[in-house]
């Protein structure tokens, strides 16, 4: 029987050690660092969410559209044509004569000259004169919907924030009621210790009251998980530090 009892509580003593062993690297919260922990409100949350990747897309889509607007409102141009062309050098000419009386003879004549032409024409497509209009209000539209769309993909991503925030909120506070009940847990653990090793209570009592702090134990982590991955969510959400380890 003595044996037994001292089998039982080497194992409740080596038990929370193998519990902290199990923890290490996985979170090095405390729960008094969960009771210290303040949530930014939900408008700096708001904020830093259009530092996000997806709002560098969408704003420089918009600024591809707005170039391509500008391409098209200058259109008209390829409609008009200009054409230039100069040249210089020297120009000779060689002429020959004779007759009955008169022996061939050669002559020769030459000048510097210069040569340029300007010229200009205009070509109007009417399919593409008439449509030009249509074509900068699509390109138009086209921006504005891309705006539309960043502006949808902020208020979705508000819906997000809000989920999680409201559930790290939810369960920081029952985390709060875990920490009271895992702490009294523990304390009755170790009066149990006590009166065990004094004679006062049997190897089942104080089972029992390894199982009370092992249950407390078992629902703060859950508690603490959910939290943990709530916050995590929001910060990846809000593109905002939270958890300052």
């Amino acid at each position: 029987m003595n044996r037994v009892c001292v089998s039982i509580f080497i194992i409740f003593l080596l038990t929370p050690f193998f519990s902290v062993m199990a923890q290490e690297g996985i979170e090095s919260f405390k729960p008094d660092d969960y009771l210290d922990l303040k949530l930014p409100s939900l408008d700096v949350l708001f904020e830093n969410a259009k530092n996000s990747a997806a709002v560098d897309f969408y704003n420089i889509k918009m600024e591809e559209e707005a170039s391509v607007l500008k391409t098209e409102k200058r259109s008209w141009l390829k409609y008009f044509r200009f054409s230039t062309t100069y040249q210089w050098g020297l120009m000779g000419i060689n002429t020959s004569f004779s007759d009955i009386n008169t022996p061939l003879f050669y002559q020769y004549s030459g000048a510097r000259q210069n040569w340029y032409n300007i010229g200009a024409s205009i070509t109007i497509p009417f399919d593409d004169f008439f449509d030009r209009g249509n074509r900068i209000e699509r390109q138009k539209l086209r921006t504005k919907a891309t705006k539309v769309e960043m502006e949808k993909w902020h208020e979705e991503q508000k819906i997000r924030i809000i989920e999680m925030y409201t559930k790290a909120v939810k369960e920081l506070s029952v985390l709060k009621l875990k920490v009271e009940a895992l702490s009294f847990a523990n304390v009755q653990f170790e009066l149990a210790q006590r009166d065990f090793l004094n004679g006062n209570i049997q190897a089942g009592e104080l089972s029992q009251m390894k199982t009370m702090q092992m249950d407390a134990l078992e629902t703060y982590e859950q508690t603490r998980a959910e939290l943990n991955r709530a916050l995590l969510q929001l910060e990846v959400l809000a593109k905002t530090k939270i958890i300052n380890r």
